[in-house]
């Protein structure tokens, strides 16, 4: 145990280093393990929304079609196994362990200093290579251009809606982060376009049609009819028909996320991979993303959700609305990191709620809840509680049986507060762990 601990502080202390956006590192790295990205069949997906729950579908249907997949998302909500998963199931403990000192005896003795992400990536380029999964789905990080996931050479890139976030990063226009987003389209790779912005529309297609790859758009290529409240939804596409196509996932903004996860498919059905339409409705019917409109207990009701942008929340209240209905005012648990839109956020959820909790989730830059609690005190009765596992159970305590508890604002957020229900279920963590 001592042992792990040393190693899992040693790569979280790449985290000081903070983040490189320069693919020329990732290029080094991953040449000193014999270039394992090349080996790779892959999905790529960028987006500012959606893009986590896209992949998920993906890798569930692509699985229920019977071909070994691997799945890279972040940022994790509990366990850092949770962002390479093969089959469903996250890397062992014991084996990331060892894919950790490997690369860090490697990395050390060559004096290629990475950051965290860089780090993680890597190995997860290599244990997929080793694993030798029959495809990978593979989520950027931030952005796409400069993103170390952007080493790779996919069979199809997906580009989910796209709005405002990160914009220190990745610019202050629409067209500016569709730019951004639209890095990770390659030459000759069809790409799917998910966002119905006019002006990220217009960028995306642009760098499509310099690069000559195909562009394959919502509401032109595929379409789809949303049957909410009711978890279904229609597709139509250039090839595939799909009526009453049922989703776990709560929430009109999945019917989007799962016509853009159908479109990628047909894509790879054109170019010769296996996937039934039992397949695809076994997938969609089964996936599982934690932590997006994810019920966790029932008397009271809490939902936990990662919104953490104006967007997100605002799919979140519309996902409440038809779920619950209108009349719905939850007690809300929020917190969020000091550099996302969080008056935006505040002045939305507000005025919808009973009660409100401000928190301060611990990693990367939390906002300090002194400067939230003004702007939801205007609308509903609001406090700080400073630890988000004293703000849950104090809700909890609060809240009769027919109340509704909300958790969002943060990733970050609904990692530190997952685990207070995991442990009343008995469970240590979201997936199973694969075998070492």
């Amino acid at each position: 145990m001592e042992a792990q601990s040393d190693t899992l502080d040693w790569l979280y202390s790449l985290e000081g280093r903070g983040e490189i956006y320069k693919l020329e590192r990732m290029d080094q790295a991953l040449a000193l393990l014999g270039n394992p990205h090349l080996k790779l069949r892959a999905v790529h997906i960028a987006g500012t929304k959606g893009k986590g729950s896209v992949a998920a579908m993906l890798d569930a249907c692509l699985r229920a079609a019977g071909h070994r997949c691997g799945l890279y998302t972040k940022p994790h909500l509990v366990n850092l196994t949770e962002r390479t998963r093969i089959d469903g199931a996250e890397m062992a403990a014991a084996m990331m362990l060892d894919y950790i000192e490997r690369l860090r005896d490697l990395y050390e003795r060559t004096g290629l200093a990475l950051t965290f992400f860089e780090f993680t990536v890597a190995l997860m380029f290599l244990y997929f290579a080793e694993a030798a999964v029959d495809i990978a789905v593979i989520e950027t990080g931030l952005g796409g251009r400069l993103d170390s996931t952007n080493v790779v050479r996919p069979l199809l890139s997906v580009i989910t809606p796209i709005g405002f976030d990160h914009m220190e990063r990745l610019g202050y226009t629409i067209p500016a982060i569709a730019a951004e987003k639209g890095g990770i389209i390659k030459p000759g790779v069809p790409v799917v376009i998910g966002t119905r912005d006019p002006e990220a529309r217009l960028t995306l297609t642009s760098i499509a049609a310099q690069r000559q790859s195909a562009a394959f758009m919502v509401g032109r290529e595929f379409s789809y009819h949303s049957h909410a409240p009711a978890h279904r939804f229609d597709y139509h596409g250039l090839a595939l028909d799909l009526d009453n196509v049922e989703t776990a996932l709560a929430g009109p903004f999945q019917h989007e996320n799962g016509a853009i996860a159908l479109a990628a498919l047909e894509l790879l059905r054109g170019q010769g991979w296996s996937v039934t339409e039992n397949a695809i409705r076994h997938g969609l019917a089964e996936v599982s993303w934690p932590g997006r409109f994810d019920r966790v207990w029932q008397r009271p009701l809490v939902i936990l959700d990662c919104a953490h942008n104006e967007l997100s929340v605002e799919a979140l209240l519309q996902t409440i609305d038809l779920e619950l209905g209108p009349t719905v005012r939850p007690r809300l648990v929020f917190g969020c990191l000091e550099d996302k839109q969080w008056r935006r956020m505040a002045e939305r959820l507000a005025p919808r709620m009973q009660s409100v909790i401000v928190t301060q989730a611990k990693p990367k830059r939390p906002l300090a809840p002194e400067k939230l609690l003004p702007l939801f005190a205007r609308w509903v009765p609001s406090r700080i509680v400073h630890e988000p596992l004293d703000a849950i159970s104090q809700v909890m305590a609060q809240s009769a049986p027919d109340d509704v508890v909300l958790v969002t604002g943060s990733v970050y957020l609904v990692g530190e507060i997952y685990p207070w229900f995991l442990q009343q279920a008995g469970r240590r963590g979201l997936f199973p762990e694969a075998r070492a």
